[in-house]
């Protein structure tokens, strides 16, 4: 079928046609959300979140779970914003261990993910993004201080939805993990891994658009940014890192992860990445 598409098409717009169906499959660029599945069950891990219900500015009904800290007073709410694919049901546990100590934990599904309502486009995610920090500050912690972390494509979506809303909570810290901050860029770099999508690269800029992306990351200061990046990343490799925190104003740091794949620092290394993350955000005080 794709020989006969292609017999009537220009060599332009085989150019095009070839790239769209090979970004199909590039997990890093499309969304692929998960509606009927529910991947892991907390209770089966020792968590028992409280599901929670709230509607963005479109008024699309969003899903998420709250954890509770377990040991109180909770010193801050993290909120995460997850990585691409599947749902909250399958991400929840990378950070879920955290909730043992003196943090909540918010995760919650961007739209058509999981139980939330509408589709994903970067206009639709970083709008969940602005309620989920809106129902956080208004419902659970009132003027609490918060940490938004956000996770591979989360990343992306959790650094706009900071520099959109610093200004309007007690926002302590912005966690950059295994992410990327411009989608036709990354485009770019995934074309340039093949010799036959190689002369395509100036297509990432008509089939991707930053217009949602988080632009101007130096504003997010005075507030604190953590870059996480593994240097075997294959999936956003570690130049995004490198660029975000070239990109960011002070007071930033960067833990590169020698040998950190795509979004394994607090599973793998022994779990030592977690006392150090633990022991990073009890001294945000000195910044």
């Amino acid at each position: 079928m794709h020989r006969q598409i292609l017999n009537q098409v220009s060599i332009h717009d085989c150019f095009l046609l070839v790239a769209v169906l090979l970004f199909s499959g590039c997990s890093n660029l499309l969304y692929y959300p998960d509606t009927r599945h529910r991947f892991f069950d907390p209770e089966t891990a020792g968590f028992k979140p409280e599901n929670v219900f709230f509607s963005d500015i479109a008024d699309r009904q969003l899903h998420g779970w709250w954890f509770s800290a377990k040991k109180t007073p909770a010193k801050a709410t993290i909120i995460f914003f997850h990585g691409n694919a599947e749902n909250l049901t399958s991400h929840f546990l990378q950070l879920a261990w955290i909730s043992h100590e003196h943090y909540n934990i918010f995760i919650f599904d961007y739209p058509g993910y999981g139980r939330s309502e509408g589709n994903p486009s970067p206009q639709s995610c970083v709008e969940s993004g602005h309620a989920a920090i809106d129902w956080v500050s208004n419902h659970k912690v009132k003027n609490g201080p918060i940490i938004i972390y956000g996770q591979s494509l989360g990343g992306n979506i959790a650094l706009r939805t900071a520099i959109d809303k610093k200004d309007e909570v007690d926002l302590r810290l912005v966690v950059a993990d295994s992410t990327f901050d411009s989608f036709q860029k990354i485009a770019r770099a995934k074309l340039s891994h093949h010799w036959l999508t190689w002369p395509m690269q100036p297509l990432s800029h008509l089939l991707f658009s930053d217009r949602w992306a988080p632009e101007h990351l130096a504003s997010l200061s005075p507030v604190p940014v953590l870059v996480i990046h593994g240097q075997q990343d294959a999936t956003v490799e570690p130049i995004f890192g490198d660029r975000i925190f070239e990109k960011l104003a002070e007071p930033k740091t960067l833990w590169k992860i020698p040998k950190g794949r795509h979004t394994d620092v607090f599973w793998g290394h022994d779990h030592r990445y977690r006392s150090k993350f633990l022991s990073f955000i009890e001294n945000l005080n000195q910044y």
